[in-house]
Order: structure tokens, then C-alpha cells, then sequence
């Protein structure tokens, strides 16, 4: 398969990991889509665990509903809550969850059946990680080319796919590198970030020689693609 195909897959597995809109502040990174909200405190001396939170941002629960479309609008969940970067992690939690309480009331004023109550049930879902799974600051995301194929590497993981597989067709075949841990992810981010052509000479054949011989821990997934 081509650097094409094999760009073309990288790029689905970048398009499911993007986000609409960012805002970072001193000790957080808060990150919003069409349906998701995502609330990271940021890596911090000392802290060996930090917040992750997640919230449902209601799209697909009030497809087709204009006056709910209208209230979740992330940039009218923004406007209401007032975030800024000056914001602690508490702050903006708070802050958003009491946008989207208003615009819970908002939808369900207007609908005297009840059928919207659901969404003031509508909270953050948290969990504490360690701080290697949360990307500082300015660690993107990003592409970098082997000699047939193409990786996507980001600071907690980082996803391969054989060139021989084809997407266009009824259940291909396919096989998958990813890694094992975040450290291993990291290693091979940083070893790209500081030369984006370190693998412009490894072919796929050779790639998982490549990755155990510099160390970096890695699974193999044989599936199916459907």
C-alpha cells in the first residue's frame, strides 16, 4: 500500500481524537466537542496523580430539537460560564457544570411533558490518572512517515497500520501496533519530536525490530477491520 492509504488511515485515527475548541489555564486544559467536554488538570510538581473529567455534552440526546441545540452550543455553554485562564481546575468544573444546569432548565421549561428532564441529570464523570497519561502543554499530537507507513504518535499512545491494508474493501485484514504503556509512547514522541525523520528508512518489516531494539514496548493487534 501507498504513503496515501496508509496517510489516510493516520488521518481517521487523528479526525476521532480532535477537538473543537481549547482553553488552558495555570493548572488545567479544558477541551470541548459537538457532544464531549474534557477537563485535564495539568502535570504539576510533586502531583503523582491528577483529575480527569469527562462530561456528555447532550448532542446527541437533543438531535432534532432546536431550542436544545441552541443551549448546548459549546460556544453558548462558554458564554454562560464565563471561563477564563485565570480559572483554577475547581473553578472551571464548577463553572461549566452550572452552564450546563441553566441550559438543562432552559430546555426543560419549554417542555412541559417531562421529556427532557434527563439532562439535569447531566454531571462531570471523574477519575484520577497518573500524571504520565495527562500530555503537558504543547505536546501535540502528530504524524511522522516511515518508509511505507505512517504513525501517528501522541504523548500516551501512538498507533501503526501494516500498508498492506485496505480500508476500501468488505473486512480487510489488518495488523496494529500500539503502545504497551505511555512510557513507551512517550519514548518514541520524544525521539520523534527531536528528529521527525528518524524512521524515513524503516520499512513496516522492519519497524517492530526497529522499536525493540531501542526499547520501546509495544502490542500487536491482528483483527478485522469492519
Amino acid at each position: 500500500m501507498s504513503l496515501v492509504l496508509a496517510a489516510r488511515v493516520a488521518a481517521r485515527y487523528l479526525r476521532a481524537s480532535s477537538w473543537e475548541g481549547k482553553l488552558v489555564g495555570s493548572d488545567f486544559r479544558l477541551k470541548w466537542g459537538h457532544d464531549t467536554w474534557l477537563l485535564e488538570e495539568l502535570p504539576q510538581k510533586g502531583k503523582k496523580k491528577l483529575r480527569v473529567d469527562s462530561m456528555d455534552g447532550g448532542g446527541i440526546r437533543w438531535s432534532g430539537t432546536s431550542h436544545a441545540v441552541s443551549a448546548y452550543i459549546p460556544e453558548n455553554i462558554m458564554r454562560s460560564a464565563k471561563v477564563t485562564s485565570s480559572d483554577s481546575f475547581d473553578q472551571v468544573k464548577t463553572k461549566i457544570q452550572a452552564a450546563m444546569d441553566a441550559a438543562a432548565e432552559e430546555v426543560t421549561a419549554k417542555d412541559p411533558t417531562g421529556k427532557w428532564d434527563f439532562l439535569k441529570h447531566t454531571r462531570w464523570n471523574e477519575k484520577l490518572v497518573y500524571f504520565t497519561e495527562v500530555m503537558p502543554e504543547g505536546m501535540e499530537q502528530f504524524e511522522a512517515n516511515g518508509k511505507d507507513f505512517t504513525i501517528s504518535v501522541s504523548w500516551t499512545n501512538f498507533k501503526a497500520y501494516n500498508p498492506g491494508a485496505d480500508f476500501q474493501q468488505a473486512d480487510p485484514s489488518y495488523v496494529m501496533y500500539d503502545a504497551k504503556a505511555p512510557t513507551s509512547a512517550r519514548k518514541l514522541y520524544m525521539m520523534l519530536k527531536e528528529n521527525p525523520k528518524l524512521l524515513e528508512h524503516v520499512s513496516w518489516n522492519d519497524f517492530g525490530d526497529w522499536m525493540s531494539r531501542n526499547k520501546i514496548n509495544y502490542d500487536t493487534n491482528f483483527s478485522v477491520y469492519r
